[in-house]
């Protein structure tokens, strides 16, 4: 039976619109390595959705003044227009708050209960006075004791990463009423038994292969400062209901039901879910950002192990770090960042998903700008792309018509180079390394437009020699065809409209090596232009519009 391949992104919170960072920072890099796998011949699951539980939803709610479903709704809608606008190929687009995903959360708490790793335990919990009900840990806002910022959540602060117990927040407040103190009171919840897993999460994090050093860096933190049990369950009304009498007033922790909505959301998307999530032979990649990557490494791989029942652990855990904005966090309150529902007013999705692949940040943050974006668009799609596609089309039917001119062989040299660069750009997808992947795919272009301007196709026309003419411009037409079939994960839009050249005669599966697939003779159209330079007045007005709206 031929290998597997589950891919799983990150599923966001439904508590806002999308931005570049969650494009980049999961969506986008899993969508281009599940186009690049399809067109490799393999079987493919690719599962993304929202993240529907949680204090963020009931934050977002109150403070819009809308019921909880109805806030989940609307943000999950503008969520998938932003999968249909950036064409992110998902087997299902799914979600958590649903009857399926309720169904195995309660059938999973069963076996580990069963198992004898849940324990009930009292303890103290965050208490809004004013508001008379436990607070889950983002509910509870105070002074980080770590970086003094301000704003710092019960569970951990955002401005240093540091992980909190929201007894260590100094003047702690309620998110929802700032005016009401928080004070420690005791309640019960239940515990999975975490610390029992030490020992074989250790060994499991040591088998693991081609994580990235961000993702091995952070489960080996929290293992070398020993695992702690930790409560599964919230005091809140929103979420996957308790299954066990006695805790039928609270709701599971969203970070025990969230990752195994992967699972829900396969077993909605195909019957067949278990030949993925049961199989050791499948490969599992997972994509999220760093801030995810603890609850990916110990939480959830713990939860699986533990309960002894094959359930597929991730094999590649691609973590990846945060994309600022001209130098800042992209933020909504401060007006810094381009946002999903705004993006495609300023370029297309390709060049959005071609320039943010060409700036992922893979090894440490990184910080994009307008204009970074301009200069990738420009001189890569634009330029190399765009101008090669059309020189060659508009050549060949001044001169020849709209049929491809005919070939005189392969030149050896160049597929040599060509065949080289495709190996290398296999490899770095195949390795989930998208800066290099996007780096090769440039110098194939860039061999293709290197070659043109050494033969001179122009010149030897006008001196007469039609043949050799011919046989640069049918080199160049194999080389469009290349163009199509290597960019199609990266600019899927683009890639179709090279395709349609040759009238969507040829595939885009994935190519070993360069070769001559567009016959002699074969019709063509001049496309129109692949991309449009974006204008320098473009950028700065898309920077003031960030700074002063």
């Amino acid at each position: 039976m031929a290998k597997k391949y589950l891919i799983t992104s990150a599923l966001p919170y439904v508590n806002n619109i999308l931005h570049i960072g969650h494009l980049i920072g999961c969506l986008l890099p899993s969508d281009v390595y599940a186009r690049f796998c399809r067109a490799m011949g393999r079987d493919v699951l690719y599962i993304g959705g929202s993240d529907e539980h949680g204090t963020p939803s009931e934050i977002g709610a109150a403070r819009e003044g809308i019921s909880i479903e109805e806030y989940v709704d609307k943000y999950r809608a503008k969520h998938l227009d932003a999968v249909r606008d950036f064409k992110l190929s998902f087997d299902l687009y799914g979600r958590t708050h649903t009857k399926l995903h309720e169904k195995l959360i309660h059938e999973l708490f069963n076996r580990l209960d069963s198992l004898g790793m849940i324990e009930e335990k009292t303890s103290r919990q965050p208490y809004s006075v004013n508001e008379k009900k436990f607070l889950a840990d983002r509910y509870v806002i105070g002074t980080c004791p770590k970086c003094g910022y301000e704003r710092a959540y019960g569970n951990e602060c955002e401005k240093c990463g540091a992980s909190l117990d929201p007894d260590e927040l100094i003047n702690p407040h309620s998110a929802v009423d700032p005016t009401s103190p928080v004070e420690m009171r005791e309640t019960k919840h239940l515990y999975f038994k975490l610390s029992k897993m030490q020992d074989k999460l250790r060994a499991w994090i040591n088998s693991r292969v081609g994580w990235p050093k961000t993702a091995i860096k952070i489960a080996n933190k929290w293992l070398d400062e020993g695992l702690r049990d930790n409560p599964i369950t919230r005091d809140l009304k929103w979420g996957i209901p308790v299954n066990k009498p006695g805790f039928e007033d609270k709701v599971f922790y969203v970070w025990f039901d969230a990752p195994w909505g992967y699972v829900s959301i396969s077993q909605a998307a195909t019957d067949d879910w278990a030949s993925w999530w049961k199989n050791p032979d499948c490969h599992y990649t997972e994509f999220m950002g760093k801030d995810n990557v603890s609850f990916h490494s110990v939480f959830f791989p713990a939860y699986e192990l533990a309960m002894n029942d094959g359930w597929k652990t991730v094999d590649v855990l691609k973590g990846f770090n945060f994309l600022n904005f001209n130098g800042a966090k992209v933020s909504k309150s401060a007006n810094n960042g381009i946002f999903l529902d705004e993006a495609l007013d300023i370029a297309p999705a390709d060049c959005w998903r071609y320039a943010l692949i060409a700036s992922t940040p893979e090894t440490d943050d990184t910080d994009f700008t307008m204009t970074r974006f301009t200069e990738i668009v420009n001189k890569d799609l634009n330029g190399l792309l765009g101008n090669f596609v059309s020189r060659v089309c508009k050549l060949t039917d001044k001169n020849f018509g709209l049929n491809v001119p005919k070939s005189n062989g392969t030149d050896s040299a160049l597929a040599a180079r060509l065949d080289e660069k495709i190996a290398e750009l296999t490899s770095m997808l195949d390795a989930c390394e998208f800066r290099k992947s996007i780096a090769a795919l440039r110098e194939i272009y860039g061999i293709a437009n290197e070659y043109m301007t050494a033969r001179e196709p122009w010149a030897l026309v006008k001196n007469g020699d039609t043949d050799g003419a011919a046989a640069v411009l049918n080199e160049c037409f194999q080389m469009i065809d290349l163009f199509a079939r290597v960019s199609a994960p990266f600019i899927p839009d683009t890639a179709e409209k090279i395709k349609n050249i040759f009238g969507g005669n040829h595939d885009l599966s994935w190519p070993t090596k360069y070769e001559h697939r567009i016959a002699d003779g074969e019709k063509f159209i001049v496309p129109e232009n692949l991309f449009t330079r974006i204008e320098d007045t473009l950028v700065t007005k898309t920077t003031n519009d960030n700074v002063t709206k």
